[in-house]
């Protein structure tokens, strides 16, 4: 099993270079010097480009593969249009493909990782059970989010802006998040040039079950975590990877009083119709 994170900042690159072994790298202009520093390290470098594609942008897509390929990094995606580049360009063996909720099954699982991913990844809206079956069942080489807030939507459409017009009022778009009117839970949301992500309102841990998980990549997401608490978060996650006392690891993360929720861990989802 291999560990692999996001950063909330590139700079806190050296403090958890020890406990990991890859880290996910934002798509920007300085990528490249990114990818050299990561491999410095000895660390994997993954190089995210997990927006959904229009046609019009697909020769934009192939110059940042082309920009990239000659290092050692691999790709992940969500989107099967930028597959068939990689694969085009000899590189389908060095791509995650990632479609978040929507590799569910054995037979999806295998269809995937015979057009040659170096490594699939499977939806965390399935039990714990069930991924392990999946796994033992096609022995492919998975990605699994163990633990951060969960993209729950993601969507070309820039959600805030086309809210803001309708109201005709500016909303500061920094630190947002959005409540259903039936609901208390509040769910992140972040609009970008590329679209909008919404977020579960809960952070997802699989720090009990980490050694017991197949994985080939255990990812831990960043994202809306302050710097020290992320490294803290990585150093548990670290030490149980390393097989030292999982209680403890477990008993401090609690400490940190972060929302973490089972989500669909152990209990699957079940949809029944509302009565009227």
């Amino acid at each position: 099993m291999k560990l692999v994170c996001s950063l909330p900042s590139f700079h806190l690159l050296k403090d958890i270079a020890s406990y990991v072994d890859g880290v996910l790298l934002e798509d920007h202009a300085d990528i490249l010097n990114q990818i050299h520093t990561v491999e410095a390290y000895g660390l994997v470098s993954i190089y995210k480009l997990n927006e959904m594609v229009f046609p019009l942008e697909i020769e934009k897509y192939r110059k940042k593969i082309l920009f990239t390929k000659d290092t050692n990094c691999l790709y992940y995606i969500t989107d099967l249009g930028l597959a068939h580049i990689l694969k085009e360009l000899g590189l389908i063996q060095r791509t995650i493909f990632d479609p978040i909720t929507m590799i569910t099954n054995s037979l999806d699982a295998k269809e995937f990782m015979e057009y040659g991913f170096h490594s699939i990844g499977l939806s965390n809206e399935i039990t714990l059970k069930d991924i392990e079956q999946i796994i033992k069942k096609t022995n492919i080489k998975s990605f699994l989010q163990v633990f951060g807030y969960r993209l729950m939507l993601n969507t070309r459409r820039t959600l805030i802006s086309l809210y803001e017009e309708k109201i005709q009022t500016e909303i500061q778009k920094t630190n947002l998040k959005i409540e259903e009117a039936t609901r208390t839970d509040a769910f992140p949301i972040v609009e970008t040039k590329t679209g909008t992500k919404i977020y579960r309102s809960y952070l997802i841990s699989l720090l009990n079950e980490l050694d017991a998980l197949p994985l080939e990549y255990a990812f831990l997401e960043s994202f809306g975590l302050d710097e020290n608490t992320f490294i803290e978060v990585v150093k548990l996650f670290s030490s149980v990877k390393s097989g030292k006392n999982k209680e403890e690891a477990i008993v401090f993360l609690k400490s940190l009083n972060l929302p973490i929720g089972e989500g669909f861990s152990y209990q699957d989802s079940v949809y029944m119709k509302e009565e009227f």
